[in-house]
């Protein structure tokens, strides 16, 4: 429980801002900022401008607004949303689906610089060509800290040869970051990604926000058929399970044709022509000439 003591007049702004904001969104999105691209952040503001607002807050001060906006509203389950707000973080609001503003933050991926004194997740590589840098003292940064096969030419220096500094896990050190930087290398995929989320009452973890929806698919109708298929074994009749009995049926039955007649073998009858005096009925003898398949009825 939050206790209550004076609060400056800007925080209590803030506070009544972020409650506004509850009251006119019914989907809140917890985004962590601590690793995002401020030019990212502010570009993705733009992409989401009139559909959802970002806000940046203490978190002290976003605990209080929950807290009242749960007072006036009643609304379930906003002490789990509180519970879920890391430290350095944006509260998204919007009245979009979220699984479509997750989507949105997925397609809008960019690339950042590694960052220094951190496991690099990929291998890092600096390419072939004109770096753009003059000749001087950088030209022994690219050579003593990076390793790079360099020359002069048109008094730039050039990368003779494609050339990987890092494979994945190395540690990329301080001096290491400022020249890959200096080089323009942006090898690391940085995206916004939701932390957690709260529609109108209902709680929504990130397992589940990101959850590959055809990998689950695929379990869902894996485990479907391998539970049909322990009741069919089972020695009684459930009417619920009537159209499962008669598509099983049928399935076994066209495996038994198939393997029967063959693919692609046709059972025919041939018939006589026999003509008929339309004045005196003639009775009519036929001669069947009968496939395999009259042997079956």
């Amino acid at each position: 429980m939050i206790k209550n003591k004076h609060i400056p007049q800007w925080k209590m702004e803030e506070i009544n801002h972020l409650v506004d904001l509850f009251k006119k969104y019914k989907n809140i999105a917890v985004i962590e900022v601590a690793h995002i691209n401020d030019m990212q952040f502010q570009t993705m503001r733009k992409i989401l401008r009139g559909k959802a607002v970002f806000r940046m807050s203490k978190k002290s001060l976003q605990l209080r607004a929950i807290e009242q906006y749960k007072n006036d509203s009643k609304k379930k389950n906003l002490d789990e949303l509180a519970k879920h707000i890391p430290g350095q973080s944006s509260l998204v609001f919007t009245n979009i689906d979220l699984f479509e503003l997750k989507k949105i933050f997925l397609e809008n991926v960019w690339m950042v610089p590694a960052k220094p004194n951190e496991f690099t997740p990929v291998d890092i590589w600096v390419p072939a060509g004109d770096t753009g840098l003059p000749t001087g003292q950088v030209i022994s940064e690219l050579n003593m800290t990076l390793r790079l096969p360099t020359r002069i030419m048109n008094d730039t220096i050039h990368i003779r040869e494609d050339t990987r500094t890092h494979k994945t896990g190395d540690l990329v050190t301080v001096k290491q970051a400022a020249v890959l930087k200096k080089l323009g290398i942006t090898p690391i995929e940085s995206l916004i990604k939701i932390f957690f989320a709260w529609s109108d009452g209902e709680i929504i973890p990130e397992e589940f926000l990101y959850i590959d929806v055809e990998q689950f698919k695929q379990d869902f109708f894996r485990a479907y058929r391998e539970t049909l298929g322990i009741l069919f074994k089972m020695p009684f009749f459930s009417e619920d399970m009537t159209n499962e009995y008669i598509r099983k049926a049928v399935s076994e039955a066209n495996i038994i044709n198939a393997n029967i007649f063959g693919e692609g073998i046709k059972v025919s009858v041939e018939k006589e022509e026999v003509e008929v005096d339309e004045k005196e009925p003639v009775e009519e003898e036929e001669e069947e000439s009968v496939g395999i398949g009259g042997l079956f009825g």
